[in-house]
């Protein structure tokens, strides 16, 4: 009767255990930078585009990279509002664009 509490106990144990690390689950950060600015060019060959940015944290004339040009040549000379893949903008640096969109107002 003692061992077979025991091979309870130990086969609980496992349960319990392959339980908590089947289910924990592996989060990723994703640490983005909102901007906003006015789209002067899109360059279609690079797949690039140029913005004066307004925003404080990034401020001037900077290039990003997008996915696909022809989504956003409707915005050159327009307010924009985008979300770069980077907490920080350093000078030089390309960082992509992940999502974009008109910015209402002016």
């Amino acid at each position: 009767m003692d061992r077979g509490n025991r091979l309870y106990g130990f086969v609980f144990i496992v349960l319990v255990f392959a339980f908590l690390v089947l289910t924990t689950h592996h989060a990723k950060a994703v640490d983005e930078l909102y901007l906003t600015g006015f789209l002067n060019s899109v360059d279609v060959k690079s797949g690039t585009v140029v913005v004066n940015v307004k925003s404080r944290s990034c401020p001037g004339l900077r290039r990003f990279r997008v996915g696909k040009t022809e989504d956003v040549e409707g915005f050159v000379g327009k307010r924009v509002a985008f979300s770069i893949d980077s907490s920080v903008c350093k000078g030089g640096a390309i960082y992509r664009i992940r999502t974009l969109w008109r910015a209402g107002g002016m």
